[in-house]
């Protein structure tokens, strides 16, 4: 016989025999063992979960254990008679059925009148259905009768992926387990003990990263595993696998997520290059990218790498570049990254959107908190935070805008423009002082009017009115910086009831803000109106 003919695909050949083997199911495996010690064996079970994660080889093991003649601690020995004939597929009173291809009603009942016959050998005869939420509607009425009163050696095992389809009644009349997804150390121990008694050498990144492309599967991990195999050999490399397995270095993602911590958009546009190049998928490389940016968000929030599952290299490199990026952006960029995704599913050129999605992320902005910009607002009302911006004319062929001097003590020092000159060209000004509190940006839409030694703001909303108002000697401080106001006074009125509010204001002298509605506010609510410019709105 070749040795083509000899060779057993892993998933087969290492299939776990005992309870004690099976890995990431201790929860299930420990109750159906204590099952088997006390002699409270249900007589139909249900085993529910994802694709490879061991729902039939648990059946199968319990199936054994069930009929073994000298079991040790539950489990089956694999040794006896009976293990053996169930090992070897020669058990008579070990039945598995496909479900997808016997789902007929007349399966069922042939299945039912074989059951009514004891054990030719074991103590119990089982039936092992797996997939069965494939069987039809009237195939699971034929079952009923028999899972609600079953013969005393008769024992049921229904395996699925789908258990949202198969009827209430019967799952009623069955004990559910419930198999977890494989985590990825879980994943990783096995393989390793498989590679060790295939004499196989192969580093810890190269597991990992097959652990993660299994996506919780161990028969997918074990497919993986023979297919790099299949092109390494016995010595088993990252670079290689990668290959194999044609997938994007981990590294690829540092190097992007440090080109856009530096804001390189050059960088970051050759690296998304190299992606479309090389032929790899842009959905994969996109939950890649998520996934790398959830681990950075991991360590900022954690201070550690516990939670990682990756190689030591990649855990030191991952607290490298969580220094250098905030929680702010990194959910940002996650915000991104999402989108994208799901608009390429749907959407035309994916390549364009993709590289539009990196570029967007490289020109972000860094993102203030709001604790920050309060305290600079703070600094900014007390004195003592100043922002010098040189003003550059719009209108370069008149000098109508106010420069910024530098004295020989390095001082800056504003050149103040008159009235006239601020209602020429007044919208640098407005833009500096709005630097200071955004609402100020409102004075570009205000109609502005220089009457009797008063610059009179005029707004047609009511609400901007009255912020403005509330922020008038603000106003009229920061104003004074640029443009020469003595023995002028400022107002902010209403286009509609203009005329009411100069007859008024022409005796006045200086500003006077009406405050009278403050005395009934409360100390916070008056604080954030200071800060904010809020109005309240009753």
């Amino acid at each position: 016989m070749s040795k083509n003919q000899e060779f057993i695909v892993t998933a087969r050949k290492w299939r776990p025999l005992t309870f004690n083997s099976v890995v990431g199911q201790e929860h299930i495996t420990t109750t159906l063992k204590n099952a088997i010690k006390t002699g409270r064996i249900h007589h139909a079970y249900l085993f529910c979960g994802p694709r490879g994660v061991g729902k039939t080889t648990t059946a199968r093991i319990l199936a054994r254990a069930v009929n073994c003649l000298q079991p040790i601690y539950a489990e089956p020995c694999n040794q006896c008679t009976n293990c053996e004939a169930a090992l070897n597929n020669r058990s008579i009173d070990i039945i598995e059925i496909d479900g997808a291809s016997n789902n007929s009603v007349d399966d069922v009942r042939t299945l039912r009148e074989n059951a009514k016959y004891p054990p030719s050998q074991g103590k119990y005869k089982m039936y092992i259905i797996d997939e069965v939420h494939m069987l039809s509607t009237s195939a699971f009425n034929a079952l009923l009768k028999i899972l609600e009163e079953p013969p005393s050696h008769l024992l049921f095992v229904f395996a699925t992926t789908e258990a949202h389809k198969v009827p209430a009644t019967i799952i009623s009349r069955c004990q559910r387990f419930d198999f977890r997804r494989m985590e990825i150390p879980d994943i990783v121990y096995q393989l390793r003990n498989i590679a060790q008694k295939e004499e196989i050498s192969i580093d810890e990144e190269s597991l990992i990263t097959i652990a993660k492309k299994a996506d919780g599967s161990m028969r997918d991990s074990q497919s993986i595993f023979d297919q790099v195999i299949a092109l390494c050999g016995k010595n088993v490399s990252y670079s290689e696998m990668a290959k194999s397995l044609h997938l994007l270095d981990e590294d690829f993602f540092f190097q992007l997520s440090e080109a856009i911590s530096n804001k390189d958009s050059a960088k970051v546009f050759e690296l998304s290059q190299i992606v479309i190049s090389q032929g790899y998928e842009i959905q994969e490389v996109l939950s890649g990218l998520l996934e790398h940016f959830r681990n950075i968000l991991t360590v900022i929030i954690t201070q550690n790498t516990k939670l990682l599952n990756t190689s030591k290299e990649f855990e030191k490199k991952y607290l490298e570049i969580s220094k250098k990026i905030s929680k702010s952006d990194i959910l940002r960029y996650i915000h991104i990254i999402n989108n994208t995704e799901q608009a390429i599913k749907y959407l035309p050129q994916p390549r364009v959107r993709f590289e539009l999605a990196l570029i967007n992320i490289a020109e972000m902005d860094k993102s203030i908190e709001l604790k920050t910009l309060i305290e600079e607002i703070r600094q900014i009302k007390s004195g003592n935070y100043v922002v010098y911006q040189k003003i550059e004319s719009a209108l370069p062929a008149e000098n109508t805008q106010p420069s910024v001097i530098v004295s020989e003590n390095n001082n800056p020092k504003v050149e103040k423009i008159s009235v006239q000159e601020f209602l020429e060209n007044n919208s640098s000004i407005i833009e500096e002082i709005a630097k200071l509190n955004p609402i100020f940006n409102e004075l570009q839409n205000c109609e502005i009017e220089f009457k009797n030694n008063i610059l009179t703001f005029k707004h047609d909303n009511k609400i901007i009115y009255q912020t403005l108002k509330r922020n008038l000697t603000e106003l009229q401080k920061h104003l004074s910086e640029f443009v020469l106001l003595d023995a002028i006074s400022l107002e902010v009125a209403q286009k509609q009831i203009l005329e009411e509010i100069h007859t008024e204001t022409q005796e006045k002298s200086s500003i006077k803000v009406d405050k009278t509605d403050d005395k009934e506010k409360h100390p916070v609510e008056m604080k954030i109106i200071d800060l904010f410019g809020a109005v309240e709105i009753k």
